[in-house]
């Protein structure tokens, strides 16, 4: 097959120093996506990739998420916050337009939410959720204010940049009707493009005269729709398309299939997403905090990674994301050290048996099974985790399952030792699902079930201040103590892979909490 391709490629183009004829003319950027559109709408596109990546470029919201994860303007200035933290009041910018050239207003605002808020909307459950029992007012054409039950800084990261849609269009249809509309498939929104066509093959846009951060270099943007990866990637050998965007996991020979396309450059952009391997804090093997530090020291994260993700993903200990404006570098110690690791572990009772070679602590073997689901990274992380564990007397087994049986039998119910999972907490560093020791038990998302009555201050804190300042110094200190106490261990961030052909300037694209947000402020890309 490769040779078929290589052939292929020379005769098409015979002179390898000739340059390459362009894939288009400037001013038009072509982008080929795994997967295809279903609901072009804020309200339903959390359930599809592609749906959210439309919509990032058709669709405005009060405020966006910044490259470093913070919270930036869009059709509303930063809001003025009272009451504690309860009561935003956000100010729309002047002159804002739909596509159909209508003035946007409050109403509008007060509109989306109203219709997510009502009982027979059919969009993502935890989107409704997100809004149940937030007061939404337009006070006059310009201004909305948004009142929460309690403070909660986490509010305008993870709820108000939703997009919004147009009341003028949606105003005669019940919420139920809304998930069929014509509108998902000929969306007016305000963002920096509008749609001018609509296919299975293709969503072709162009710039939008009046969009409020001034018109797109790029005049034109079609992204193509593709069944699977490998496709793709022959679309971007063929030059059908300048640029590619893979959510699932590259293998190694995808990269290097994408690395000898000729003048194509390839960029990981990390998430916000982590993987760990979770350790059950009940489990008497683990309540000891020795254990948990020798068992971190003793993991060479950058080799798991780069073995069980073949350099798929960023290295990091902190539970806070590198990249984000609240991460603190100083205690991202990802250092392996076996020796100390070894001496933590004696300390803590364990010694070598002289005929096994296994540590053993009052006659019992340190033997333990990390869990997790069919994912082939997660089970090569679980295998190589295991291999580094051994030389120091302990002994890891892998056993795997479906994601379902694995969160409902064993992580809900907090029956299992050691578990390696990922954990996703948005564009917000909040950690309080994750960690606080309120969410411990099986209700809850604490499935470590950590608990520690510092780090639950912290986090308390840090969730309902609107400084800025004072969240970013609280999570300093939530990392440091995360690095004393080492609840489970942090492998790492995974990444994606962008494809594009070279001459496509778009600027830093940062961290990711979502996919879409690569087009933050595409209108300033050039080719």
């Amino acid at each position: 097959m490769a040779a078929v391709v290589g052939a292929a490629y020379l005769l098409f183009w015979p002179d390898e120093a000739a340059e390459a004829p362009p894939i288009a003319p400037p001013g038009v950027y072509i982008e080929g996506v795994v997967g295809t559109w279903q609901r072009i709408s804020p309200l339903f596109a959390a359930t599809n990739g592609i749906d959210e990546d439309l919509v990032q470029l058709l669709f405005s919201g009060l405020v966006r998420i910044g490259p470093d994860g913070s919270v930036v303007p869009d059709l509303a200035e930063l809001p003025e916050i009272s009451e504690g933290g309860r009561v935003y009041t956000f100010h729309l910018r002047d002159g804002l337009l739909w596509h159909d050239g209508r003035p946007i207003t409050a109403r509008d605002v007060a509109f989306t939410v109203q219709r997510i808020t009502d009982p027979d909307f059919r969009g993502d459950p935890a989107l409704v959720e997100a809004w149940t029992g937030v007061q939404v007012e337009p006070r006059d054409e310009r201004t909305v204010v948004v009142t929460l039950r309690q403070a909660n800084a986490p509010f305008l990261a993870r709820t108000a940049t939703l997009a919004i849609v147009p009341e003028h269009l949606l105003s005669g249809l019940t919420a139920a009707q809304i998930f069929d509309a014509p509108l998902n498939r000929a969306p007016v929104g305000s963002g920096p493009y509008r749609l001018q066509s609509l296919d299975t093959r293709e969503a072709v846009l162009v710039a939008n005269q009046t969009y409020h951060f001034g018109t797109p270099a790029i005049n034109t943007v079609r992204i193509r729709f593709y069944p699977d990866t490998p496709s793709t990637i022959r679309a971007l050998e063929a030059r059908e398309i300048q640029g590619a965007f893979f959510r699932e996991h590259l293998s190694a020979d995808e990269r290097a299939q994408l690395a000898a396309v000729q003048g194509l450059n390839l960029s990981d952009v990390q998430r916000a997403a982590q993987i760990l391997l979770y350790l059950n804090n009940d489990q008497v093997i683990f309540s000891d905090l020795r254990v948990r530090r020798a068992l971190s020291l003793a993991l060479d994260r950058a080799l798991v990674f780069e073995r069980a993700l073949e350099k798929g993903g960023l290295v990091s200990s902190s539970p806070t994301a590198p990249g984000s404006w609240a991460y603190a570098a100083e205690y991202d110690r990802g250092q392996t050290d076996a020796q100390e690791a070894a001496r933590l572990l004696a300390e803590a009772g364990w010694e070598r048996h002289p005929v096994s070679n296994i540590l053993v602590r009052q006659g019992a073997e340190f033997r333990f099974t990390i869990r997790t689901d069919n994912d082939p990274i997660r089970v090569r992380l679980g295998t190589e985790i295991a291999a580094k564990l051994e030389p120091l007397g302990i002994r890891a087994s892998v056993a795997s399952t479906t994601f379902a049986v694995l969160q409902k039998d064993f992580l809900q119910e907090r029956r299992y030792d050691a578990a390696i999972a990922g954990w996703d907490q948005g564009p917000d560093p909040d950690p309080y699902f994750g960690w606080h020791s309120s969410q411990r038990g099986t209700a809850g998302l604490n499935i470590a079930n950590f608990s520690d009555l510092v780090v639950d201050e912290l986090i308390a804190k840090a969730r309902t201040s609107v400084d800025i300042e004072v969240r970013r110094d609280l999570y300093r200190q939530y990392q440091e103590k995360w690095a004393q106490l080492t609840p489970s261990i942090v492998l790492g961030y995974p990444s994606y892979v962008y494809a594009r052909v070279e001459g496509i300037e778009a600027g830093r694209l940062g961290l990711l909490a979502n996919p879409a947000q690569r087009f933050f402020d595409i209108q300033r890309w050039t080719n």
